[in-house]
C-alpha cells in the first residue's frame, strides 16, 4: 500500500471518506431533501439541527456554530487535535502516512489491528449470545436480573457470560477465522508456563465489554458469579479473584480508557458543566445510565490516574469522583485528589448518604434523586482539607493542628509546580489554596509559601500536566463578526473560486482586518498562486484549525442562499467589493495624512504636497472637476 506525505494524504482522505458515511457512523442520519440531518450531539437537542450537505462535504450546527468537513468532525467529536484526526481517517481510508515510523501490518496476522478489532467483535459476540442462550448461563442471567439490570440495558451494554470451561472459547474458535494466537493476542486466552496449555481468562465470569471512544470493542471485563467462586473455593481452597480484566494490548491500555465513555461522552457535553460522573464499577455505570444518569463512567480495573487526565479533557471540564465509602475508597479518593489539585478540571467530590454506592443508590432512590446531590458536592481540596482538620481546633490543638497542616501541605507539594508560564487559572487555583490554608490555621500566606517550598525541594515535584487547548476549547468564529466587505468577499469567493486571481490582483492579503478573513483569504490566494484552483472543499481541506473550517462553511452557506436571488453575476459582485475596499483603504489613508499635518509629523516639503493630495482626493469624493480657467 502506497504511503502518502501528510499535506497530500489531507486531499486524498477527504476524497476516501463520504461525509454522510462517517457522521452515520456516529449519528442517526435523516434524509431532508438533498441533504441530512441529525440530532446533534453538542447541545441539548430535540429537533435535528445537525445539517449534513453531501455535495459541499460539510456539516453544520446553527445552534452550536459548529460546522467544517471531515477532518473537525472527527476533532470535535473525538475530543483530538488536527494531528491526531488525521491519522484516525487515514487509518478509516486505508492510507498510511509517511511520518509512520511502523511498517505496515499484514492483514490477517496478529500485528494488523484491524484483524484484532474483529477478533474481539467476535470474542463480544459469542459472549453475548451465550450469556442470551447458553443453557448453563441462567445463573448469569439471573444474577443480572437481580442486580436490576433490565433486558434493554443487557443489549445496550452487551453483557456476555463465559461458561466455567477451560477450552470453551478456544473450540468455538476452531470454527472461526480466528487462531489461538489471535486470541492471545487481545489477551483473552494466556499460555501455563507450567505445561504450555492454553487456558480461558474470564471463564466462569459475567462479561462486561469496554470499547474505545469510537465504540470498538478493546477489550473484558469479568466478574466472578458467587456461586461459581464459591464452589472454585471449595475445590481449591483459594479464592478466585472477584474481577479479572484484560491485559494489557496493542489496543488495549487501561490506565488510558474508561469504561462506558462511548456512551457518557455527547451527555457530558450536554451538561452546562460538561462533567463526568467517575465512580467504581461496570455495574454502577450501567445502572446509573438506565437510571437516566448517563454521563456516568468508571476505571477499567485501575484507580484514576495522570493517563486518565487527557482523555478526560477531551470531553469534559467537571469531574465528580463518586467512589465507595469504605477505607479503601477513601485512600483512593485522597489520591487522585492529589492528582487534581493544580490539573485544568474540577474535582468535586459526592459522598452518597447512607455508606450506599451508586449502583444502590439508583436503583433505590432514582436518577433524579442522585442527579440532585449533584450541587451538594464539594471541591476536591476542600473536601480533603475538612477530612484532615475535622474534630481539631485549629488555634488550640497545636499538635493537632500542626500535623493536619503538614499532610496537606505535603498533598499541594506532590502536585505540579505553578511556574510562571502556568495558566492564569492553575495560578489562580494556587493561590486560592494558600490563602485559605492561612486563613484556617491562622498563618501568613509566606510562611506557608516557604514551608511548601522546602518540601518540594525534598523532590516531590511532579511533571506538570497538559494544558494544551483542546478542540471545544478554541475561538466560537462566526460569520457576522467579519467586516461585512470581507465577509462579501470570501462569500464570492467560496461560489466562485476562479475569480480567486483577480481579487488577488486588486486586493493584498494584509488589507483584510480581520485575523480570521485574513487566513481564509490567504489560503485562497496561496492555492491560486501554486497553480491549483481553489475551490471550496480545497480550501475546506486546506484549513487546519476546526473554528477556520467552520466559519468557512458558514460563509459557504450563506452565498449560497444569496445565490438564488442575485442580481449580479460573480465578476460584477466581485468589482463592486473591490472598490468598497479601495475606497475604505483610500480613507484610512486620508486619515492618516490629516492626522499627521495635525500633529505635525509632516515637514515642511512634504506639507504642501500632502494638503494637496488631500483637497484633490476629497473634490473626486464630491464629483468637483479641477478648474480648467488660465
Amino acid at each position: 500500500m502506497p504511503m502518502y506525505p501528510a499535506d497530500d494524504a489531507k486531499e486524498r482522505i477527504r476524497r476516501a471518506v463520504e461525509i454522510t458515511d462517517l457522521v452515520g457512523s456516529y449519528l442517526e442520519l435523516r434524509r431532508q431533501g438533498q441533504n441530512y440531518v441529525a440530532l446533534c450531539p453538542w447541545h441539548d437537542d430535540s429537533r435535528p439541527s445537525l445539517q449534513i450537505n453531501p455535495a459541499r462535504q460539510t456539516w453544520k450546527c446553527w445552534v452550536c456554530n459548529l460546522g467544517g468537513d471531515i477532518f473537525s468532525f472527527v476533532m470535535q467529536r473525538e475530543g483530538v487535535g488536527f494531528r491526531e484526526a488525521l491519522e484516525m481517517l487515514a487509518d478509516r481510508a486505508g492510507l498510511v502516512l509517511d511520518t509512520n515510523p511502523q511498517p505496515k501490518a499484514v492483514p490477517g496476522s496478529v500485528d494488523d489491528k484491524q484483524t484484532l478489532f474483529k477478533v474481539l467483535q467476535w470474542c463480544e459476540e459469542q459472549f453475548h449470545d451465550y450469556f442470551l442462550h447458553g443453557s448453563d448461563a441462567e445463573i448469569a442471567r439471573r444474577y443480572v436480573a437481580e442486580r436490576g439490570i433490565t433486558a434493554e440495558s443487557v443489549q445496550k451494554w452487551r453483557i456476555g457470560f463465559s461458561p466455567d470451561q477451560w477450552q470453551w472459547l478456544l473450540d468455538r474458535a476452531a470454527k472461526s477465522p480466528y487462531t489461538p494466537a489471535m486470541l492471545e493476542a487481545v489477551g483473552m486466552i494466556g499460555k501455563s508456563e507450567r505445561n504450555n496449555k492454553y487456558y480461558e481468562r474470564f471463564r466462569g465470569r459475567l462479561i462486561f465489554p469496554i470499547r474505545d471512544t469510537q465504540t470498538r470493542t478493546i477489550a473484558f471485563g469479568g466478574r466472578v458469579l458467587p456461586e461459581i467462586a464459591a464452589r472454585e473455593e471449595a475445590n481449591t481452597g483459594r479464592k478466585p479473584a472477584k474481577y479479572v480484566n484484560s491485559p494489557e494490548t496493542r489496543l488495549y491500555s487501561k490506565s488510558e480508557q474508561l469504561y462506558g465513555l462511548d456512551f457518557a461522552r455527547d451527555a457530558a457535553q450536554r451538561t452546562t458543566d460538561r462533567a463526568l460522573i467517575v465512580t467504581e464499577g461496570y455495574t454502577d455505570v450501567i445502572l446509573a445510565h438506565q437510571a437516566g444518569v448517563e454521563n456516568a463512567v468508571a476505571c477499567c480495573g485501575t484507580a484514576l490516574g495522570d493517563r486518565h487526565l487527557p482523555l478526560i479533557r477531551r470531553f469534559a471540564q467537571t469531574v465528580y469522583l463518586v467512589l465507595d465509602g469504605d477505607a479503601a475508597g477513601q485512600r483512593r479518593m485522597n489520591e487522585i485528589i492529589q492528582l487534581f489539585i493544580f490539573a485544568p478540571l474540577d474535582l468535586r467530590i459526592l459522598v452518597l448518604p447512607d455508606g450506599l454506592d451508586p449502583a444502590d443508590y439508583v436503583l433505590q432512590r432514582g436518577g433524579d434523586a442522585f442527579k440532585a446531590l449533584l450541587p451538594e458536592a464539594v471541591d476536591g481540596i476542600d473536601h480533603r482539607i475538612a477530612g484532615e482538620t475535622a474534630g481539631i481546633d485549629l488555634v488550640r490543638d497545636t499538635f493537632r493542628a500542626n500535623r493536619a497542616l503538614e499532610n496537606i501541605l505535603q498533598l499541594v507539594a506532590r502536585a505540579p509546580r505553578v511556574e510562571s508560564a502556568t495558566p492564569e487559572s492553575i495560578r489562580l487555583r494556587a493561590n486560592q489554596i494558600i490563602t485559605r490554608l492561612s486563613r484556617d490555621f491562622q498563618l501568613e500566606s509566606a510562611d506557608l509559601r516557604a514551608r511548601l517550598n522546602e518540601l518540594r525541594r525534598g523532590g516531590r515535584v511532579q511533571a506538570s500536566p497538559t494544558t494544551e487547548e483542546s478542540p471545544s476549547e478554541r475561538q466560537n468564529l462566526r460569520a457576522a463578526d467579519l467586516d461585512q466587505c470581507e465577509r462579501e468577499l470570501l462569500e464570492i469567493l467560496t461560489q466562485h473560486p476562479e475569480l480567486t486571481e483577480k481579487a488577488a490582483q486588486e486586493i493584498a492579503v494584509e488589507a483584510f482586518h480581520s485575523l480570521a478573513a485574513r487566513q481564509l483569504y490567504g489560503t485562497f490566494a496561496r492555492i491560486a498562486q501554486e497553480g491549483d484552483a481553489p475551490e471550496f472543499s480545497r480550501v475546506l481541506t486546506a484549513c487546519d484549525d476546526p473554528a477556520l473550517k467552520s466559519l468557512l462553511v458558514e460563509l459557504d452557506e450563506r452565498a449560497s442562499a444569496k445565490a438564488a436571488h442575485a442580481t449580479e453575476d460573480g465578476f460584477s459582485q466581485l468589482a463592486g467589493v473591490i472598490k468598497v475596499l479601495r475606497n475604505r483603504d483610500q480613507q484610512l489613508q486620508r486619515r492618516a495624512q490629516l492626522a499627521a499635518l495635525q500633529d505635525g509629523r509632516v515637514d515642511a516639503a512634504e506639507k504642501d504636497l500632502t494638503f494637496f493630495q488631500l483637497l484633490a482626493a476629497k473634490r473626486e469624493q464630491q464629483g468637483i472637476s479641477d478648474s480648467t480657467d488660465g
